[in-house]
């Protein structure tokens, strides 16, 4: 990316890369998918501005060319996530998800806090279209796991909180703003689905995260629980990603320290409280530790080397 200033005026120029660092398919048609996505805000924000404020606007964008221009964001990548953000994060992307597009991506790197402290998108290649009546993500039903906030927890939150875990009191306010303002924005979700005559399974599963977080809420032992369960599906999630794209970090090999130990001392409560998922709930301890071992080792050999 690279900062262009005309007059007083400063601009994005984003251009394609050589060479792809994400080593998949979603990584090669990743340029292409967001010049797409970019057609799809320039239209909803010429109509209703005020739902995708918060979204990047775009000026020119050509796949032939390789380049996108957008207005330049004065701001930082995302260092906190405070109840303000969290909101206008779920809020935009329930917006997203009623027009019929899910956000895979919510990685940190990807979001911006601007000089007026309101977050900003502006980098769209890992999200694709859908239909939200029908389906629970861009993966038909396919993949019930995959969820607005879960994308958050998996690409961003749970890193977050893994780097403040030594303040205790600020990481579980910070999982517990979280859950509470998920509850608010599927709750109104759930609402648009019922009123649109979304598909019964659709409906339920929604209903079932709503569900599950109020229950988590009820009590400190149920909270610590969840987040124990959450904490440990994010990571897999996302060390599953960087291992099918062949792009790992030392953040890769932390989080695969980190299931590791819960095998280690939590196995029970994830097979009884169905935490392990993609076969792993048919592996007994001593097997799935091993597997997550090899896993460390794989992640070790596709460190990401940017060029």
């Amino acid at each position: 990316m690279y900062k262009i200033r005309v007059g007083n005026h400063c601009y994005n120029l984003k251009k394609k890369r050589e060479h792809i660092l994400v080593k998949n398919t979603d990584g090669q048609t990743s340029f292409l998918n967001e010049i797409q996505r970019r057609k799809n805000f320039y239209e909803y924000k010429s109509v209703e501005p005020e739902k995708f404020s918060h979204i990047v606007h775009t000026i020119y964008a050509s796949l032939h060319q390789g380049f996108i221009l957008s207005e330049w964001i004065d701001g930082d990548i995302i260092s906190r996530f405070d109840k303000e953000i969290i909101r206008d994060i779920f809020k935009t992307h329930i917006e997203i998800e009623k027009k019929g597009l899910f956000e895979c991506d919510l990685s940190k790197n990807n979001l911006l806090i601007n000089k007026d402290k309101q977050i900003m998108f502006f980098d769209f290649g890992y999200m694709y279209p859908y239909n939200p009546l029908i389906h629970y993500n861009s993966d038909g039903k396919q993949l019930p796991i995959f969820h607005l906030c879960e994308r958050l927890e998996s690409r961003s939150l749970m890193q977050y909180l893994m780097d403040i875990e030594n303040d205790s009191s600020l990481m579980i306010e910070t999982f517990e703003n979280t859950k509470r303002l998920a509850l608010e924005a599927y709750s109104e979700k759930l609402i648009w689905l019922e009123k649109n005559n979304a598909d019964t399974d659709v409906i339920q599963w929604q209903k079932n995260w709503i569900n599950q977080w109020e229950y988590s809420l009820k009590s400190p032992a149920n909270f610590l629980e969840t987040y124990e369960l959450e904490s440990f599906r994010s990571y897999v999630l996302d060390v599953h990603d960087d291992i099918g794209g062949k792009s790992c970090t030392p953040m890769t090999i932390k989080k695969l320290d980190k299931i590791l130990e819960q095998i280690k001392h939590n196995y029970p409560t994830l097979k009884i409280r169905n935490g392990l998922f993609w076969g792993d709930e048919k592996l007994n301890n001593s097997s799935l530790y091993d597997k997550y071992t090899k896993l460390k080792e794989q992640a070790c050999r596709y460190q990401l080397h940017e060029t």
